[in-house]
C-alpha cells in the first residue's frame, strides 16, 4: 500500500514533466518550422530576383546579338543588306524556291555614271547618291520577303521571292521612273537587268546572278537609264541624254 501510494503522488509530477516536454517539443518544433518557413521565404525571394536579374541579362544579350547581326549583315553607308547577307539569301531562296516550285527573280541595278558624279561633285555627295538610291529603292518593296541589298560600289541587288520576271521588271521601271522623276542635283538615273525562274536541281547561284548581269549590261550598252530583262531584252527603253559617255 506504501508503493501504490507513493507512486500516486509522483503521477501528477510525472504527468506535468510529459506536458512541459510536449510542450518545448512543440515550441522548438514551431521555432524550426518558422525558420523554415523564412528560410524558404527567403529563397523564393533570392531565387525570383536572381531570375530577374536573368532576364536583364538575356535580354541584353539578345540585344547585343542583335547588334552584331545588324553589323554583320548591314552595309554601314546605305544601312540595307551587304553582299554577305546577299550571297546567304540568294542560296537560301534558290532553295525555297526549287523545293516550293515557285519563281524566284533577281533584278541588279547599278547608278548610272556613278565616277563622274564622284569626280565632279565629290565622294561625299557621292555618299549621299548612294544613300538616296537605297532609300527609294527601300519605299518600292512591299513585301517583308523582298530583299534590297547593296551588291558592291554603285550597284545593288533586289532578291524577289515567288516573282516572275514581268513582275520584277516593272518594279525595277517603277524605281527608275521614280529616280529619273527627282531633278535634284546631281541628276540620277539606273540601268537594271532582271531574270526570274525555278532553280532546278543543278542550278548555282551564280547562275542567276550571270543572267541578271548580262540584261544589266545590255541595259547600259543600249545607252542606260532602261531595264532589260534575260533573255527576252528590252523593256521601256529610254534614249541616253545627248553627250553621254558609254562607260560601264
Amino acid at each position: 500500500m506504501v508503493e501504490l501510494s507513493s507512486f500516486s503522488e509522483f503521477l501528477p509530477y510525472f504527468a506535468l514533466g510529459v506536458l512541459v516536454g510536449v510542450a518545448i517539443t512543440l515550441g522548438l518544433g514551431a521555432i524550426k518550422l518558422l525558420r523554415w518557413r523564412r528560410t524558404a521565404a527567403d529563397l523564393e525571394s533570392a531565387l525570383r530576383s536572381h531570375s530577374f536579374e536573368l532576364q536583364i541579362t538575356l535580354e541584353e544579350l539578345a540585344e547585343k546579338n542583335h547588334q552584331l547581326q545588324q553589323q554583320t549583315e548591314l552595309d554601314a553607308l546605305s544601312g540595307i543588306y551587304n553582299r554577305a547577307y546577299f550571297d546567304r539569301q540568294l542560296r537560301a531562296e534558290m532553295k525555297r524556291s526549287r523545293r516550293e516550285q515557285r519563281p524566284l527573280a533577281l533584278v541588279l541595278l547599278d547608278i548610272d555614271h556613278f565616277k563622274k558624279i564622284n569626280d565632279q561633285y565629290g565622294h561625299v555627295t557621292g555618299d549621299q547618291v548612294i544613300k538616296k538610291v537605297a532609300r527609294l529603292m527601300q519605299q518600292q518593296l512591299k513585301r517583308p520577303a523582298d530583299k534590297l541589298c547593296r551588291y558592291g560600289g554603285e550597284e545593288f541587288a533586289l532578291i524577289l521571292p515567288n516573282t516572275f520576271t514581268d513582275g520584277a521588271a516593272a518594279l525595277a521601271e517603277n524605281i527608275r521612273l521614280q529616280l529619273a522623276a527627282d531633278k535634284q542635283q546631281p541628276l540620277v538615273t539606273i540601268s537594271a537587268g532582271c531574270f526570274a525562274a525555278i532553280p532546278d536541281p543543278a542550278s548555282e547561284s551564280d547562275e542567276f546572278i550571270n543572267f541578271a548581269d548580262k540584261a544589266l549590261y545590255q541595259a547600259k550598252a543600249a545607252g542606260r537609264n532602261q531595264v532589260h530583262v534575260y533573255p527576252h531584252g528590252l523593256m521601256n527603253p529610254q534614249p541616253a541624254p545627248e553627250g553621254e559617255l558609254n562607260e560601264h
